[in-house]
């Protein structure tokens, strides 16, 4: 067998294998909610549909291959990804006669034809081998600025013509030569109109034109000298130049130039001015865009003036489409073509020297450039991505998916693998061309997407399967007549709206936002959902639109409900939901609290010492709680003696202050009341406390062979004789008592106080008042500051 065919089955199994595996891992559920057989082609390349009659199958139609096995499916398709090799001719160089003509092309690509079936999302990869050729015919098409800044170049060509024929030949047996030129759009305001200018734009000038084809495509190279002496230099206004219209015309006029097939078309451009794009003929009332067809008459552009100048990007997609490579040998504004280069696939630009004697030299370089690296391209896909890759040859770098696929550092004869994957994302069916940029032969490739299934071609019509008649079985399910419907169109429509699909499936779902019915897990059934049986034995979907399964609850320990022995996964009451349902001992949403808290007990036999809480049979410590650790009774600043005193002290003395009458009972400690405690050995620990009554006692604690703690008690209390003054009264009370006395008598004082300066105050007062009442005030004295402000004057005339 071929070890490439070998290596293509292999990577095919590997592919199929992981994409089926992941489909596996996820149980086959994606698959369920498809009807039809092809629905079921499009949701995953790991789906297979099952073909049986409703009457032997049960199950969801559309699953995995092992699951539609194993409920009894018989007929499966699955319409597999495949990739079919239809053209594959060997590589070889070409193959001249003694007069160099060529009698067998080369094959620089292999293969040339194949075809790809592919399933959506899935992907398939195949190899694609490319020769370096060598001796592989060249035909260089030198493309010239005549405008009168290019008259030093034009004298330097006209001795270069020889010696580029000859570096050309040492390079390959089958050389053609040609020869074209250009200025711009013959119209204002690209030139002068003046009636002097028109014809002769400058001195020694010929009339200017757009594109020229001067010389075709030769083989006879001396006629390239004698073209060149013979032509004029022009000129035109603008600093601009009609380069793209001279391109595009060169690159379509296959023909009138005489690109060879079978042939490397290089395009060698000099200029030493910018170019004018699309939009530019606006200035000179040109609308028209530019229809990228061959306009040459008389081997001249003769519409130029009715077609705008063309867009980059529809001038790359015409050269790619006559598989020709770009040079530009410029003197000037090498950024600008240097910009243009990086979105034209293939073109490379060079300095021109200022007058062109390099020409000889950028040729020769460029021309190994191009042979010592082989790139591979594709045309424009839909619907697909393409990934390409390779090893390319020792000492270069590799070509990983998703960058530039080029290699390079490849000598003549030097055979590269790439490794081509095609990846359906859409349902298309197309032809797209892989071809290595420099030679014009290329890989065809077809590609049929499978978004349905052979068998929905072949309906049995009026199927007795399908309830008598009354519907067409395709693909092993009855597709109903209308009034119709369910697995074998059994049930039957009453009314007008169960005749319409959309108004019988309300029923099966919950509400009208939602589109899936029975929650993609069932068949909705005359109105009602039959819920799919899963492909798990231990699993159960359920409910009333089987939203319920018995393994969609939460889980614990990677169990369901931690298990069957704490819970199982229900249908909660209202039919709808999953619930854990927890068995006696165990509560939460896993089941995973045990109800019981022997785990939270401490040695005292308080639950979690009475300093915190048990919850799911864990203690949480409370906050800013001295106690700590997995019971609560871990203490840096504590003794043992203090985990026994809180049941001391509510057993023997009634005190529960500290614990709870409930958390009383719970203490396991055996408390005896002695009158003398006994001697201490190894053990026994002497502890001592202070009660409410700040009288001490003291006890020694023992832990028995079957672990119970055993506490003796002396029973009399140690109580200072200053506990109290007058008996049964305690010293803070009396203490309490002194100060509120003291407070008491300091304010009578400051009360009689009060009273007494009142007292003293009212007598003044008093007194005040008689000595105004007794006082007498001299009228007759007036107050000598004051002034009358009443004058009376006599006239000493009146009545005379």
């Amino acid at each position: 067998m071929d070890t490439t065919l070998l290596k293509q089955l292999l990577i095919n199994a590997l592919l199929c294998g992981l994409l089926v595996g992941g489909a596996v891992g996820q149980g086959g559920e994606e698959c369920h909610p498809a009807k039809t057989c092809g629905k079921c082609m499009t949701i995953n390349p790991g789906c297979s549909w099952c073909k049986d009659v409703n009457k032997t199958f049960e199950g969801p139609r559309c699953d995995l291959p092992g699951n539609l096995n194993r409920n009894g499916c018989i007929n499966q398709t699955n319409e597999p990804s495949a990739v079919k090799i239809v053209k594959n001719e060997r590589l070889q160089n070409p193959v001249y006669s003694s007069d160099d003509d060529i009698i067998e092309p080369a094959v620089p690509i292999a293969p040339q034809k194949v075809n790809l079936n592919l399933r959506l999302g899935d992907r398939q990869t195949f190899d694609v081998r490319v020769l370096q050729v060598n001796d592989y015919p060249v035909d260089l098409y030198y493309l010239m600025d005549l405008s009168h800044s290019m008259k030093d170049d034009l004298k330097s060509l006209k001795n270069l013509g020889s010696l580029l024929a000859k570096e050309m030949k040492n390079i390959t047996r089958s050389f053609a030569l040609g020869f074209g030129s250009f200025v711009d759009k013959p119209v204002a305001p690209y030139i002068s109109i003046a009636p002097s200018k028109i014809n002769t734009p400058c001195t020694g000038c010929q009339k200017a034109y757009s594109f020229r084809n001067e010389l075709p495509l030769n083989q006879n190279t001396s006629l390239f000298e004698d073209k060149v002496r013979k032509t004029q230099i022009s000129g035109n206004l603008d600093a601009a130049e009609g380069t793209l219209d001279a391109i595009m015309q060169a690159a379509v006029c296959k023909v009138e130039v005489g690109w060879r097939e079978n042939a490397r078309r290089l395009l060698l451009v000099t200029t030493d001015a910018p170019f004018h794009i699309e939009g530019d003929g606006k200035l000179a009332g040109i609308i028209s865009p530019n229809d990228g067809e061959c306009h040459l008459t008389q081997n001249e552009y003769a519409t130029a003036h009715l077609y705008d100048y063309p867009s980059i990007a529809q001038l790359e997609e015409k050269l790619i489409e006559n598989n020709i490579i770009p040079i530009f040998a410029v003197s000037k504004f090498h950024d600008l073509y240097t910009d243009l280069r990086n979105v034209m696939q293939g073109a490379i630009v060079s300095s021109l020297s200022s007058d062109s004697s390099n020409i000889v030299e950028i040729v020769s370089i460029n021309y190994r450039e191009i042979t010592g690296a082989i790139e591979l391209a594709y045309s424009a896909v839909d619907g697909l991505e393409l990934q390409i890759s390779s090893s390319c040859t020792e000492g270069s770098y590799p070509v990983r998916p998703g960058e530039r696929p080029i290699c390079t550092n490849v000598r003549d004869n030097d055979e590269i693998l790439f490794q081509v994957e095609v990846t359906a994302t859409r349902c298309v069916e197309q032809t797209f061309d892989i071809y290595p940029i420099g030679f014009d032969k290329r890989l065809t490739v077809h590609v049929k997407v499978a978004c349905n299934c052979s068998c929905e071609l072949e309906p049995e019509i009026n199927s007795t399967d399908c309830s008598n008649g009354n519907g067409d079985q395709v693909c092993g399910i009855c597709q109903c007549q209308p009034g119709r419907y369910g697995d074998t169109c059994e049930c039957t429509g009453d009314s007008e709206e169960n005749k319409d699909q959309s108004q019988k499936d309300i029923f099966c779902k919950p509400n009208n936002e939602t589109t899936v019915l029975c929650s993609g897990r069932g068949e909705c059934i005359c109105g009602e959902c039959r819920c799919n049986k899963p492909a798990r034995q231990d699993e159960v979907v359920s409910g009333t639109y089987c939203e319920c399964n018995n393994q969609a609850c939460p889980r614990e320990d990677g169990e369901v409900c931690g298990g069957s022995e704490r819970g199982e996964c229900v249908c909660a009451a209202d039919g709808r939901t999953n619930e854990c349902q927890c068995r006696p001992g165990y509560t939460g949403e896993k089941c995973n609290c045990p109800t019981q808290t022997d785990t939270c007990r401490s040695s005292n036999g308080l639950i979690c010492n009475a300093a915190g809480k048990c919850v799911c049979g864990k203690c949480e410590c409370e906050t800013g709680s001295k106690y700590s650790g997995s019971k609560c009774d871990e203490c840096l600043t504590c003794t043992d003696c203090d985990l026994h005193i809180g049941c001391v002290q509510c057993k023997l003395l009634n005190n529960t202050e500290s614990l709870s009458a409930e958390e009383c009972d719970m203490c396991s400690q055996i408390i005896k009341n002695v009158t003398e405690l006994p001697e201490r050995n190894d053990t026994e620990s002497a502890c001592n406390f202070s009660d409410q009554d700040e009288c001490s006692m003291s006890f020694v604690y023992e832990t028995a062979q079957n672990g119970t703690i055993i506490i003796y008690v002396k029973g009399d209390r140690d109580c200072a004789h200053s506990e109290t003054i007058v008996t049964g009264v305690k010293v803070p009370l009396l203490i309490l008592y002194i100060v509120l006395g003291i407070i008491l008598i300091g304010l009578i004082l400051i009360l009689l106080f009060r009273c007494y300066t009142w007292h003293l105050d009212r007598i003044e007062y008093q007194q005040f008042l008689k000595e105004k009442a007794n006082a007498q005030w001299d009228k007759k004295h007036v107050n000598p500051i004051y002034t009358s402000g009443i004058r009376k004057y006599v006239n000493p005339m009146y009545g005379k």
